[in-house]
This record gives C-alpha cells, structure tokens and sequence, in this order.
C-alpha cells in the first residue's frame, strides 16, 4: 500500500527512509544530494518550489505517489514531447540527471517485484520532480487553477471564476488572426490528437468548452478523430478546426514551431490532405 502522509512532519520520514534504501545501491542513481547550506536566508526558501524543498514527496491526496502513477506520467509526458517534436526521450533523461540504465530499469516494472522497491531508483524522484515542475510551467501559460484565490473562494465564487477564465482564454486564442481556415495544414492526425489530449489536462478545460471553440463541432465528430489511426481521420472537420486553433494557441503563447512541424512543413510543403485517397492511403509524417 501507498505510504499514507497525514500531515507535513510524517512527509520527511517517507523521503529519509527512500533516501537510506538509495544509497545502499549506487547503481540506481541516487536521489540528488540535499542542499544543507545555512547561508540561505527564510525569503530564499519561500522562492523555492515544492519539489525544491528538502523533503518533497509526489503526492496524491494524501498518498505519495507511487512508482506505477509516476512511470505512467513519465511515459505519457515522453509520448507528448515525442509527437510533438519539442523533445526527445534522450534529451527528458539528460535533463533529469539518470543514465539510460537506471532509466530502463525504472520503466520496466517486472525489474520490482514489489512497485515501492522503484524509489530506490534516482528515476523516481527525478521523474518526480520534473512533472510537477511540467506541471507548474503549463499552469503559468494556461489556466492556473481551478479555485481563482483564497477570498474568491471564501465567497463561494471559485467555480463561477474558472469557468470565466476557461472562456475568457479561448476567446483570447479564437481572437488571433493570424491563422485561417484556408491555411495548409501541418501537423499529422495524430500530433492533432495529442494536442487535444493534452489542452483538455488544463485546469478548468473541458471538452464542452473545446467543441464550442472549434465551432460548436458535433462530439461525436470529435471522438471518432481522437479514436482514429494514422491519418485516417483526415477528412473529420475536427482535424482541420482542432490544427487552426493550436496553431493560434501556439502564436499567442509565443511558442516556436517544433522540429516535427519544421520538417513537416519542408517535407509536405502542400501540407497534409484533407480527403482520404480512393487507395486508402495518406500522407504520413515523419518523426
């Protein structure tokens, strides 16, 4: 079972006792040293981040996470970065300081034959530590939070504020013009879904508000396109209103244009079809 933690103090206890399993095997990669300088001052741990803090656990509730919950984010968030050509798996790695080894042997669940067993290895916690940094970045370009502040939600008004700000942001995205519907399209069916997967994880985003900015498109349209294999979705409304609207998502975060869009674009300089061939095949991107 999950190490329960009911309050802050038995928190430090769970990380010490994963720390002594480390460092009896060095081969797993320990989890990074922590910083005990004292020249720091109070303000400068305020500025600290949770997952900066000496004795941050990953948590679920009341639970920490366990090695399961974190592979399976890890991995989602690989596959993410992966089609959208914004980072490679060896690149996630080198950031979170663990060599391959240590990795594969942390992604591989039959290595433990008990789960707790995986945060001996480093990957735990430097996994860990990434997502929930992930998580707060997109948080800042995104809708932050659910519960707008503290007196907001002492009048009761948290929820009323969240769904105010999901519109207020999807108007701001549906107000960028420098996108159109006669533009070619340049990401693949399925880069489009990864897409769509990951805008509907922001906070206070639904699928209700995503079909009423991509122009009040039927549900079920959308959920044949995200059950779609390959390009075989091409001709769904959904592909070419979904690819509009990230892409005036994309301008208006300031965001660069990923590797995979480039070599798309150099690739299919006509962009991907939005008719299935009479053959049965389609155009296909290449990551």
């Amino acid at each position: 079972a999950a190490p329960s933690v009911s309050s802050a103090a038995t928190v430090t206890p769970v990380l010490a006792r994963a720390n002594h399993m480390v460092t009896g095997n060095q081969k797993e990669n320990s989890v990074p040293a922590k910083n005990n300088s004292s020249s720091g001052s109070e303000t400068d741990n305020d500025e600290q981040k949770p997952w900066e803090r000496d004795g941050w656990v990953p948590m679920r509730g009341s639970k920490q996470k366990s090695p399961n919950m974190i592979r399976s984010e890890l991995q989602k968030y690989i596959d993410e970065c992966k089609a959208a050509g914004t980072m490679t798996q060896t690149r996630i790695i080198e950031k979170m300081g663990v060599n391959n080894n240590t990795f594969r042997r942390f992604m591989n669940p039959k290595t433990y034959k008990d789960q707790w067993s995986a945060t001996q290895n480093g990957t735990y916690w430097a996994a860990a530590k990434l997502l929930a940094e992930v998580k707060y970045q997109n948080e800042k370009r995104g809708i932050k939070r659910k519960c707008s502040s503290s007196s907001d939600s002492d009048n009761g008004n948290s929820s009323k504020i969240s769904k105010a700000e999901a519109t207020a942001f999807l108007d701001r995205i549906n107000a960028v013009e420098d996108v159109t519907d006669d533009d070619a399209v340049f990401d693949s069916c399925t880069q489009i879904v990864v897409k769509i997967k990951a805008f509907l994880q922001r906070d206070g985003m639904t699928k209700t508000h995503l079909l009423r900015a991509l122009g009040n498109l039927n549900s079920n349209s959308m959920n044949r396109f995200l059950m779609g294999k390959g390009q075989d979705q091409c001709s769904n409304v959904t592909y070419k209103a979904a690819y509009v609207f990230f892409e005036k998502l994309r301008i208006l975060e300031g965001q660069e244009k990923s590797s995979a869009r480039l070599k798309n674009e150099a690739e299919h300089p006509n962009g991907f079809s939005l008719t299935k061939s009479r053959g049965g095949f389609w155009i296909s991107p290449h990551f």
